[in-house]
């Protein structure tokens, strides 16, 4: 039950943004986390390693196992292979964490699905080779090898999951807003033992409906208010938020949503005892209780861990080819004006965490400017001659591949602005209900809105900023590798030039 006596101080306080360099924290909560999803998609492609490599080996370094077969009947051989076996192992519902814990049972799964598999083979086979018996030494050769591939993949995978049970990789992280029945009842479906390995719960956050006394909840200590859990999710990874409120409090879960919405972690809201879940809504289960799921972590799994190498591909290789241009742009900032050449400034990124952007510095030093206005024309008197030709060219952005390689940004997402930048009278921040959502991922160089040219001097129209925070969302929502591709394209043919962006 819950506990009571009097609430200390708030977190806010401790976790406030910096607002100075050294202030600032260190990054350490990102995109990419392990999932059930990541480890099944790598059990499944070190499968298909071991079945598609030996059926290459054989096309291309025959040896003493030279096949009859021509390089285009080995590969429709092949092809029909690896397809009975991946559809059998998705029939037997073979590439779930659950099951890799059981050696037997991952060996009955391989075996039905390696039988059907070498039995569709030795038809393909026949059919290609009236006169070659299959069971010729080649055949053999070639089947041995991916028998072989397959126990050594299942072997190093079998490793690889006692890794992850060890140190609990797996365990997905759960704060829970509410210190009423509802949260209290979640909670302890989080702690009944056979769902520890699964779900750890980071601790607990009142809403403005809960008793400002409550310290503790079913074990779980209350770490501050709602307002308080942006600023946590900053330094600790946040898989579940749960919104353990009662159902007829729909206009509060509502007004709690935009302060969960702006970390990168799944909201769920759990169903209250006795009711039927509809079967048509985004359904889910924390633990083993029926939740309404209102919002999902993006970039997820796989997806995280291909954005994160298309990012690190991209800048890497961006940066070994602009080297030498980006140190003659340095010099010629030197030479023409006193000062760094670097202009670094505050803005915000993912889980609304504050890092310092990097840009080349195209304006004469001004210690009273913080950003918030940006550059009222291209004709500002404070950029210089270098300045505007880097501004013009988009040249001033190329340092941002520091921040990528840092892991504080991504090549594609929403543009990171100043904290409090204006347009017209309003902060942007006030100006869209939804902006927030924006920092569910990584800010970018460049993003779906600055493609579809609502950059810096457009943001300036309260129409246009409201509309480039729909297309932020579309693109989170949206995403894909493709998309990337296409926003990148667009960039460069159509968006580095005549510009300004913030």
């Amino acid at each position: 039950m819950a506990s009571s006596s009097p609430q200390g101080h708030s977190l806010s306080q401790q976790w406030a943004f910096a607002q100075h360099a050294d202030d600032a924290p260190a990054a350490r909560v990102g995109l990419v986390r392990w999932t059930h999803g990541l480890v099944n998609r790598l059990v499944a492609t070190t499968d298909a390693a071991a079945v598609l490599l030996p059926s290459v080996a054989l096309a291309l370094f025959p040896g003493n196992f030279a096949s009859p077969l021509t390089r285009h009947q080995l590969a429709v051989i092949a092809a029909a292979q690896f397809w009975t076996f991946f559809s059998v192992m998705r029939k037997q519902e073979a590439y779930r964490v659950e099951r890799y814990r059981s050696f037997w049972l991952q060996a009955s799964q391989l075996l039905a699905g390696y039988s059907v598999a070498l039995l569709v083979t030795m038809i393909a086979v026949e059919a290609c080779l009236l006169t070659v018996e299959p069971l010729d030494h080649w055949f053999v050769a070639w089947q041995a090898l991916q028998i072989g591939l397959l126990i050594a993949m299942r072997g190093l995978q079998a490793v690889h999951i006692r890794i992850v049970d060890h140190y609990n990789i797996l365990q997905r992280k759960v704060v829970v807003l509410g210190t009423g029945h509802a949260a209290e009842r979640m909670l302890e479906e989080l702690n009944a033992p056979e769902r520890m390995a699964d779900f750890e719960v980071l601790g607990v956050f009142r809403t403005e409906r809960d008793d400002p006394l409550v310290r503790q909840v079913a074990g779980h200590p209350v770490l501050g208010a709602v307002d308080d859990l942006a600023a946590f999710a900053q330094s600790q990874p946040v898989d579940i938020v749960v919104l353990a409120l009662p159902w007829n409090a729909a206009r509060e879960m509502l007004q709690l949503l935009p302060k969960a919405e702006c970390i990168a972690a799944d909201i769920v809201i759990p169903f209250e005892e006795g009711y039927a879940e509809p079967r048509l809504a985004r359904l889910t289960r924390v633990g083993g209780q029926g939740a309404l799921q209102v919002a999902s972590r993006p970039l997820k799994g796989s997806q995280g861990l291909l954005k994160a190498l298309e990012d690190y591909l991209i800048a890497a290789t961006a940066l070994f080819i602009l080297g030498i241009p980006m140190l003659a742009i340095a010099v010629l900032i030197r030479l023409e004006s006193a000062g760094p050449v670097f202009f670094l400034q505050l803005r915000t990124g993912l889980n609304q965490k504050p890092f310092h952007i990097y840009k080349f510095r195209t304006m004469t030093l001004d210690p009273n400017d913080d950003g918030s206005l940006g550059t009222g024309s291209v004709v500002d008197q404070r950029i210089t001659r270098v300045g505007a030709i880097l501004r013009k060219y988009s040249l001033d952005e190329l340092p941002q591949l520091i921040n990528v390689l840092r892991g504080e940004m991504s090549i594609v997402g929403p543009r990171p602005y100043v904290s409090n930048m204006r347009v017209g009278e309003e902060r942007f921040s006030e100006l869209v209900r939804s902006y927030a959502v924006r920092h569910r991922i990584k800010p970018g160089l460049t993003g779906w809105a600055q493609a579809n040219k609502l950059r810096s001097m457009a943001l300036r129209d309260p129409q246009n900023a409201r509309r480039s925070i729909e297309m932020d969302l579309w693109y989170i929502t949206n995403w894909s590798l493709w998309l990337d591709v296409k926003i990148i394209l667009r960039t460069i043919s159509t968006g580095l030039s005549g510009r300004n962006v913030v």
